[in-house]
């Protein structure tokens, strides 16, 4: 846990270096972390596509997923989930005769 800790910490900083508060930013009326929030969620994005593999995320070894909130006094968040595909079938392989990616020139 220590080596997350210290991998969010170090990416905090980073983007706090990459877009500080305190510039001369024009749209401030809503607070002087209001902007530096906008442009680090354009660096960051705002969705994201993950795919599942037998019902479990298929992430890499050192990958995670991070919801990020970059107001010092954020409201409150809504976390929006849309699945698409379909359910494995165990009775067809996925190159059966019968599968849309299955070849039908010889």
């Amino acid at each position: 846990m220590a080596t997350f800790c210290t991998f969010r910490d170090d990416m905090e900083m980073m983007l706090n270096k990459i877009v500080p508060e305190g510039l001369p930013y024009r749209h401030s009326c809503e607070g002087p972390d209001d902007m530096p929030a906008h442009v680090k969620a354009c660096f960051l994005g705002s969705s994201l596509t993950i795919p599942i593999t037998d019902g479990k995320l298929s992430l890499g070894t050192w990958q995670g997923v991070w919801l990020c909130e970059h107001r010092d006094h954020a409201g409150s968040r809504k976390l929006v989930i849309t699945l698409s595909g379909c359910p494995r079938d165990s009775a067809r392989s996925p190159l059966s005769p019968v599968s849309p990616i299955a070849s039908t020139s010889s």
